[in-house]
Order: C-alpha cells, then sequence, then structure tokens
C-alpha cells in the first residue's frame, strides 16, 4: 500500500473517530435494553480515543505528527490576543463570574432555571456559551493566569 493511501486512510478513521460520539443521539432513541444502549453509548463516547491507535499505526509517526503539528499551528492561530484593555478584561471577568454564579446557585435553586426541559437545557448551554466566550474575552493573558494555576513553581507578580 502506497504511503498516500495509508495518509489517506488514517484521516479517514481520524474523521470517523470525532464523529463518533454524535451516534450516542440515535442510539440514546432506541428501544434496545439499557444495559446494550450504556455500552453501544460509551464505544461511540470514546470513538476518537478507539480509533487512533490504527490510525496512527496505519499512517505511520512522520504523517501523525504531521497532522498534528498542523492541528497545532491551527490551534495557535485562535489563541486570544495577549494584553486586552482595562474594560475588556473587566466585561470578560462579568461574563465568566455571572456565568458560573448563576449556574452554580441554579443547581441548588431549581426554580431559577426553566421547567420544560428543552428550555432548561437551552439555558445550561447558553451559560456554557457565555462562560467559553468570557475566555476568548479575557485574553490570552488571563489564559496564562490560569496556566500558572496548574505549575507548582508559578508566582504572582503585583505590578503596582
Amino acid at each position: 500500500m502506497s504511503p498516500d493511501t495509508r495518509l489517506k486512510l488514517g484521516i479517514a478513521l481520524l474523521i470517523v473517530g470525532l464523529v463518533m460520539p454524535a451516534g450516542m443521539l440515535p442510539v440514546a432513541a432506541t428501544d434496545w435494553p439499557v444495559a446494550v444502549k450504556t455500552m453501544v453509548s460509551s464505544i461511540l463516547l470514546f470513538g476518537f480515543e478507539i480509533m487512533l491507535i490504527p490510525a496512527v499505526a496505519l499512517m505511520g509517526k512522520d504523517n501523525f505528527e504531521r497532522i498534528r503539528a498542523g492541528a497545532m499551528r491551527f490551534i495557535k492561530a485562535i489563541k486570544p490576543a495577549g494584553g486586552v484593555s482595562s474594560t475588556r478584561y473587566k466585561v470578560g471577568l462579568y461574563m465568566l463570574v455571572g456565568a458560573t454564579l448563576y449556574a452554580w446557585i441554579a443547581s441548588y435553586v431549581p426554580s431559577w432555571l426553566p421547567e420544560d426541559y428543552a428550555l432548561r437545557v437551552c439555558a445550561n448551554f447558553g451559560l456554557d456559551l457565555i462562560t467559553l466566550a468570557s475566555l476568548f474575552v479575557l485574553g490570552g493573558d488571563f489564559w496564562d493566569k490560569v496556566r500558572a494555576l496548574f505549575l507548582h513553581d508559578a508566582r504572582a507578580v503585583f505590578v503596582s
């Protein structure tokens, strides 16, 4: 098998692995026994991890590293700006803290959320989107602060 064919098949396996979790929705709608639904849904949920091993074996390490490097370049390209204005930082903090606090309190006071299940899911999804958007509004310097939380040797430096 040619290296080009192996690369294409490996990419196809990666794409199938990325799409597999979407298969959980049709499985949940079936009338299968709960144990079968749980097992099939678990396999679909971890589809990318399951497909990653044969994809890398098929493609070879060099092709996989080439794809990984391209993905990392894309992720670095969409990284938020480093320094942001004071107003933008405050807006981002209000978004982050407001959405997180509301979701936290609403878990203890469910009457704050809509009664209808679909509306409740939409409200929770909206709160998640606000939280995610706030991380981009806060900028790259905030991401560095969050990263520092997980580094033992990191120290806070306060500028007067």
